[in-house]
């Protein structure tokens, strides 16, 4: 049975083959949108493909270079580049290092400390390479160009098209359906309040400060994998799953519900809201409380959200993500922490840090769980008990595999997130950690 297609679409859509110079001189200028990520190639990419230019120049008999096609969205302010960035960046500055210029009608420009810092590093391979082809290889780089004139139609192409060796994460994904759903009557508010997101969004990509190896990274893959999307969904003990990329997905895209009003975001009754129904983001970037509306710090960690409330599209999403990246900053890497969060790193750095892999990182989720429902109050207590538990998961195993995660929930008599998220005050928690079932059983062995 054959499928149904939108003939309306189809004639939005222009598809031609354009070398690198024609499409440049092709008259429109060609720019990123607020969605796009940070440019992220690395530097092996960057050699392989001077290593294929070269060998194309040198060996090959064929007259073009094929790269792969661009999604581009057409709009009355100009030509948008949906997919192909990274691609198109490179060869800006390979362009660059060749000519001694930028390519005209290239209007890229970047607001994230990750891209100046990755393209820098191109540049330098670049120069140090000394490429011996000439400035002639642009005319050979050959594209597939597709541009679209409607924007649905533009983003169906984004959310299922791969970029050239680097594929789209799923948090790429959410940062653009979410810049997406914040719309309005009024354009200026709605541009105003993208720009804003966008970014909001470059400060929860560098919200976990330095990874544990002290590399710098984007911080929003690991905060939606290892910390929210595993405390909204490892409930039970029983039917506990690893995240995927369509999981994040459902939970994050597909499940967000739309607010009455784009700059307005629905509360839930939890221990850090107890008096207001909703918060509004203005075109000044400051909130507003509602029913009684009081302005409140510009500290992300200060929004009234839980964990485990329901995601609101668009800003709902942005400053949800916000929070707990500055909360997970603060409690890890915040460069003037308060004595108890000092106690608490010297403690992790000392102890745990000791753990398995895998144990870390039950121990961190944990642990922001716990600073997320009781700020410092006995958090050291906390840690301690905590790791007295996973302690003694590791003597029981010579090895520590991923499994034991969902194993550690699946044998404990209740979820330890749960106890977390639903108690009432620390001794309830500190309680659960002296009686629970893994270590009783662990030092029980060890005395027979």
């Amino acid at each position: 049975m054959g499928h149904n297609v939108d003939i309306a679409a189809l004639k939005q859509v222009d598809v031609q083959v354009l070398s690198f110079n024609a499409l440049l001189a092709s008259g429109a200028k060609l720019a990123l949108d607020n969605y796009q990520r940070p440019y992220v190639w690395t530097q092996e990419k960057i050699h392989q493909l001077l290593d294929d230019l070269n060998e194309f120049h040198h060996k090959s008999d064929q007259s073009i270079y094929y790269l792969g096609s661009l999604l581009l969205h057409r709009t009355v302010d100009g030509m948008f580049v949906i997919d192909g960035q990274q691609r198109l960046s490179s060869l800006a500055v390979l362009y660059y290092s060749l000519k001694g210029k930028l390519p005209e009608n290239l209007a890229f420009h970047y607001r994230s400390p990750i891209s100046v810092k990755n393209l820098r590093i191109a540049q330098q391979i670049i120069q140090q390479a000394k490429p011996d082809f000439n400035q002639e290889i642009f005319d050979k780089l050959q594209f597939t160009v597709i541009v679209v004139d409607r924007e649905d139609l533009a983003f169906t192409f984004f959310d299922t098209q791969n970029n050239r060796g680097v594929p789209l994460n799923a948090t790429d994904l959410l940062k653009a359906y979410h810049l997406r759903a914040i719309r309005n009557d009024v354009p200026e508010q709605g541009e105003a309040l993208q720009m804003q997101c966008a970014k909001r969004w470059e400060d929860v990509q560098l919200g976990g400060g330095k990874s544990e190896e002290g590399v710098k990274k984007d911080f929003a893959p690991e905060l939606f994998h290892t910390y929210l999307w595993r405390a909204r969904h490892w409930i039970g003990q029983n039917d506990n799953q690893y995240e995927r990329h369509d999981l994040i997905l459902e939970s994050f895209q597909h499940q967000s519900i739309q607010p009455l009003k784009i700059d307005e975001v629905p509360l839930y009754a939890g221990r850090s809201n107890t008096f207001a129904r909703t918060l509004s983001l203005d075109t000044n970037n400051e909130y507003r409380l509602t029913l009684n509306p009081v302005a409140i710090s510009e500290n992300p960690i200060l929004l009234p959200f839980e964990l485990r409330q329901p995601i609101h599209k668009g800003v709902g999403f942005f400053l949800y993500a916000q929070k707990y990246a500055a909360l997970l900053n603060e409690l890890f890497y915040s460069d003037r922490p308060s004595k108890p969060l000092m106690q608490f790193r010297v403690f992790y750095q000392q102890v745990v840090q000791a753990n398995s892999y895998y144990l870390r990182e039950l121990f961190k989720l944990a642990a922001l769980m716990y600073y997320d429902q009781f700020a410092e109050f006995r958090l050291l207590e906390f840690s301690q008990r905590l790791e007295l538990v996973f302690g003694a998961i590791r003597l029981d195993k010579k090895y520590i595999f991923q499994q034991a995660q969902l194993k550690y929930l699946k044998e404990s008599q209740l979820n330890i997130f749960n106890v977390i998220n639903s108690s009432y005050r620390p001794d309830e928690v500190m309680q659960y950690l002296k009686k629970d079932r893994v270590l009783l059983a662990s030092y029980h062995r060890i005395t027979v």
